[in-house]
């Protein structure tokens, strides 16, 4: 940093895109109290308050994100003796050849936590000595003409006795104009999304320890100008304790909240689901494209775990994903199920870039129409249209992967060939319909003795394969006898009972398929030539 940055007249800092101090004048280590060592690499984060983080996160860091500079945004800093130190911050996003850095210009503000200060000391002041009046009357007047809120002094009918500068602009009224008249008619209020009159009512507060806030309204000055304000209002309480008027303070608001509107707007005009939401897993902030899509309220969703809303089954997945973000990597294409407010499930795919301070910053899609577009054309081309089997496009997708476990596992693996009897007879004899419905009956029959982790697939013609995870050649054969006598006890309405015979070998460690397959058709073959309707197992030098 040169000599002229190093003491310009305001704050300078660099902080880098994941949120350290990478460099800092002397100009801000002054106003704040810290020597260079102390914040060097430091997060930004420890000097802003706990109101400015969120501020920081969701305007002034988004801001950058989505235009690369930010005018102007007011937050509070924190100095090295826990002094808070309200400022306006200016940022511009830079890249050079390593990484995108965030220069940041700081201008110290009036401290409003003084100026309440010292407008309670005066109020204090008024309350404990009438008779001091005309003097504590210029003490307050000076002290009010010098605080950048607009200030507004009643007696206890409501008539105006004094008011400040900033109320003069904020108002458009001169207080020379003024003074006497009732608040009400100054003082022009509309609710700021209604656009309903909402008068600021100060005759409820002449009462002892009455007090009341000015929020949600627009003030409407004497030339049509509108300003959002925020503000209070009080009662002035004599040493007697009798209520000699009301202050009313309010604050021009106008440039925070068109600032959040802006990002609302933003969020809310995109055709995508928009959120922030931080390492534990809580929305901060979602889109009303949330609302549209799950059906849920914002508020309903603010401050909640999404993991409440993920499917049971995708939750493991999602954890995998939240660890990468906390690895600061960038998710993109990433797809779980989210619960709707009517109980149904969504698949949500999601795309997400970690911030700074912990936060996340994410956009999501409903992707369950292709979702599920997907998953029929999938069953269309791994399922035997006849039968509703798997086919044996299927059997090759998932072969490789078994047998690699087995040899990993060194663990048995058994393949069993099925071969319905006579089964030319049956289409010659009756036709290829009745051959089709005895294709169906024996797949269901077959099916329904089969252990879990066993799978059946219609190889083609008559011809079925069970893939047996985990099997010895003994454990199959007692299964494959089920599956042969259910079928010979099952009664075809037309072609009578028919019977099956059944191939059976158990694959040598790291055997090829062709070689293992090669010896369960052989044991299709010596079952045939036995006379049918039986089981029989070929083993590395011997069959059964």
């Amino acid at each position: 940093m040169n000599c002229r940055m190093t003491n310009a007249p305001c704050g300078y800092l660099t902080v880098t895109s994941q949120g350290l101090i990478k460099d800092v004048n002397q100009t801000l280590l002054t106003m704040l109290g810290y020597e260079q060592d102390d914040l060097l690499h430091q997060h930004m984060e420890s000097l802003l308050t706990s109101a400015s983080k969120m501020v920081f996160h969701s305007l002034f860091f988004l801001q950058l994100q989505l235009k690369g500079q930010i005018e102007e945004i007011y937050v509070t800093l924190k100095g090295k003796n826990r002094e808070e130190i309200p400022v306006l911050m200016l940022g511009n996003k830079v890249t050079d050849d390593t990484d995108a850095m965030i220069d940041c210009m700081v201008v110290k503000m009036a401290k409003r936590n003084e100026y309440e200060k010292e407008l309670r000391q005066v109020k204090k002041e008024l309350e404990r000595a009438y008779k001091k009046e005309n003097e504590l009357r210029s003490l307050f007047e000076t002290t009010l003409f010098s605080i950048n809120e607009g200030i507004i002094v009643t007696d206890k009918e409501g008539k105006i006795t004094l008011m400040n500068r900033m109320a003069e602009i904020f108002t458009g009224w001169p207080q020379a104009s003024v003074i006497g008249q009732a608040f009400a008619d100054i003082f022009l209020t509309y609710h700021r999304q209604t656009r309903e009159k909402k008068p600021v009512i100060i005759d409820d507060m002449v009462c002892v320890g009455c007090q009341g806030s000015i929020d949600d309204v627009i003030l409407v000055s004497r030339d049509g100008t509108e300003r959002f304000i925020m503000g209070t209002v009080a009662n002035m309480v004599a040493k007697d304790g009798g209520i000699t008027g009301v202050v009313i303070s309010f604050r021009d608001i106008t440039k925070e909240y068109l600032q959040a509107k802006e990002i609302d707007g933003f969020l809310n005009v995109n055709l995508d689901m928009l959120c922030v939401t931080d390492l534990a897993a809580n929305f901060h902030k979602v889109n009303k494209k949330f609302e549209e899509i799950l059906g849920y309220k914002t508020e309903e969703l603010v401050g909640e775990s999404y993991l409440s809303f993920i499917h049971e089954e995708d939750i493991p997945g999602t954890l995998d994903a939240m660890k990468a973000l906390t690895n600061q990597n960038a998710l993109s294409g990433f797809t779980n199920r989210y619960r709707c407010k009517d109980g149904s499930y969504k698949y949500i795919e999601w795309h997400s870039q970690p911030g700074v301070g912990g936060f996340i910053y994410s956009s999501a899609r409903d992707v369950t129409e292709k979702k599920q577009k997907e998953e029929q054309l999938l069953k269309i081309a791994v399922r035997d249209q006849l039968t509703g089997l798997y086919n044996r496009h299927y059997f090759n997708m998932i072969l490789g992967e078994e047998m690699e476990k087995a040899d990993r596992y060194q663990q048995p693996l058994t393949l069993a060939i099925l071969d319905l009897d006579h089964f030319k007879y049956v289409n010659d004899t009756w036709g290829h319909p009745i051959g089709d419905e005895l294709l169906k009956l024996t797949a269901a029959t077959a099916k329904k003795q089969l252990r879990g982790a066993d799978l059946l697939i219609r190889f083609g013609g008559e011809e079925f394969v069970v893939l047996m995870p985990q099997t010895s050649t003994q454990g199959a054969i007692k299964a494959l006898e089920k599956i042969r006598l259910a079928i010979e006890n099952t009664d075809h309405p037309v072609t009578g009972k028919r019977t099956v015979s059944i191939g059976v070998a158990e694959r040598a460690t790291t055997e090829a398929f062709r070689d293992w397959y090669q010896r369960a058709d052989e044991a299709l073959y010596r079952a045939k030539q036995k006379g049918r309707n039986r089981v029989v197992a070929y083993e590395l030098g011997k069959s059964k």
